[in-house]
């Protein structure tokens, strides 16, 4: 039986984790398949928009909202 002034030697395990960060398959022990899931799916999603404006720009077709080299499109 352990005595109340023996302190633990053990670290706590981490608690809090931010909403927002990924979680890392490989540094826990065990990831929910639905989350990978959504990581792959988020990843495709963003693969499919890249490659679709891509392929109406080669029609001319301007998608992108960014700024090219500072300069501003005319408003029409």
């Amino acid at each position: 039986m352990p005595r109340a002034w023996q302190r633990c030697t053990a670290s706590p395990a981490a608690t809090v984790r931010h909403w927002h960060e990924p979680i890392d398959g490989t540094s826990t022990r065990l990831v929910r398949p639905y989350l990978t899931a959504y990581e792959r799916d988020e990843k495709a999603r963003v693969q499919r928009l890249r490659r679709d404006v891509l392929w109406c720009a080669t029609y001319g077709v301007d998608l992108d909202s960014r700024d090219i080299h500072a300069c501003q499109a005319a408003a029409s």
